[in-house]
């Protein structure tokens, strides 16, 4: 069988399928699995690119199946065979897992691929931290442009006003609805623009960006911000392989069914960000581990001859960091806001990375310290050296839910 897409829904899949009785291929076009849930913290220097990065071979292998580095060209449902870049023959599987996620979403505005800076690998946050690092350094003021008040940009602004708040650094969001984070409860929107009163921000909300040139973004009623680093986090779109392999109409996710298996070709099972459910479900890292083991299980039940299960997704809290300065943690009707919560974020991405992080303890400790070394320089001692921050990691709040 073969599985696309070595990310959290991916390599839940493969570790969850046992190499003495599956011949499993996972392929994936990059190298390394990337931890995306915090990549954001490399605005601000927080991580740095290798913190965030695990070896997809080594962790494929340890599960003991084959990694394949290619660009998947085309899948043929029909014949059962997949087809890449560099292989002159195709690959063909009983069982397929589709686990590929999304691409950029530009929604159409010119100039986002040549003029923005995209928000969505290691490298790209890399880069933008570093772009960050020059603006701030200038004598004149820079001016940063954020495109969406989501997630991705609630917490890249985090980072800017983690490393550059006392700077000269002047950022502007835009986004499209009324409020930030707009799928979240409305008590974080007015908490994070109380957070960020003191500080050179301005919200431009129910604004959609019309066109980004070099130096500007224009937004549709006409008006034009100034701009030196425009950031797009624009959100997820379908890649264009769901529609040409005819598993999902044009633009739109892969529709499954509860078992996770396509409604098209019961032989595929689409997991992570690229599945449409019945009941819309968040793309987040967490749902897309669950998925993975769901799929797992499902395919060995098909391929058995048996029943496949209903995924049921497990109740998680949601947690989205805002830098330094707080930290949200949503629980069902529960809101609690703080900094001090950011350590739970933390131990999420150390506990995630560990157990990913396939091998013998011997050689993954030294892995982990290196990690927690690095997240005691970075956002612990920032902490005791400072008052108002020890002032304020004691102090959790609890915000209205509606």
């Amino acid at each position: 069988m073969v599985i696309l897409g070595g990310g959290f829904a991916g390599l839940s899949a493969a570790q969850n399928l046992p190499s003495d009785r599956f011949r499993v291929t996972l392929i994936d076009q990059r190298a390394h699995f990337e931890f995306l849930p915090n990549i954001h913290e490399l605005l601000s220097g927080v991580k740095t690119p290798e913190l965030l990065r695990l070896p997809l071979d080594r962790i494929v292998r340890r599960a003991g199946h084959a990694f394949v580095r290619d660009t998947v060209t085309e899948i043929d449902p029909t014949r059962r065979e997949i087809t890449t870049n560099r292989r002159r023959r195709p690959i063909r599987y009983d069982a397929l897992v589709l686990a590929i996620g999304g691409v950029d979403a530009t929604r159409g505005v010119p100039g986002v691929v040549e003029h923005a800076m995209a928000f969505k690998s290691a490298k790209d946050c890399d880069r933008i931290g570093k772009r960050l690092d020059r603006l701030a350094s200038r004598r004149k003021p820079g001016r940063v442009v954020i495109v969406g008040g989501g997630l991705e940009g609630v917490e890249a602004l985090g980072e800017i006003l983690r490393r550059h708040r006392d700077s000269e650094l002047h950022v502007t969001v835009v986004e499209g609805r009324d409020r930030l984070l707009p799928e979240a409860p409305a008590a974080l929107d007015e908490t994070i623009r109380k957070i960020c009163a003191p500080y050179r921000v301005v919200f431009q909300m129910e604004s959609l960006v019309r066109e980004i040139e070099p130096k500007s973004v224009t937004l549709k009623d006409g008006q034009a911000l100034l701009s030196d680093l425009t950031i797009w986090t624009g959100g997820p779109a379908p890649p264009g392989l769901f529609a040409e392999s005819g598993l999902a109409p044009p633009g739109a996710w892969a529709p499954v069914d509860v078992t996770l298996q396509s409604k098209m070709h019961r032989e595929i099972f689409v997991v992570g960000d690229g599945a449409e459910l019945p009941k819309p479900l968040a793309k987040q890292a967490y749902n897309a581990i669950d998925m993975g083991v769901c799929a797992a299980r499902n395919v060995d039940r098909t391929l058995s001859g048996k029943t496949s299960t209903p995924f049921k997704p497990s109740e998680k809290p949601t947690l989205i960091s805002f830098g330094d300065l707080t930290c949200f943690l949503i629980a069902g009707k529960l809101v609690l806001a703080g900094p001090s919560i950011g350590a739970a974020k933390e131990a999420v991405f150390e506990l995630v990375m560990a157990q990913l992080d396939a091998q013998p303890m011997s050689r993954r400790l030294p892995g982990a310290l290196h990690r927690v070394e690095r997240a005691a320089r970075q956002l612990a001692w920032p902490t005791v050296t400072s008052i108002a921050a020890l002032r304020r990691q004691g102090c959790i709040s609890l915000l209205p839910s509606e």
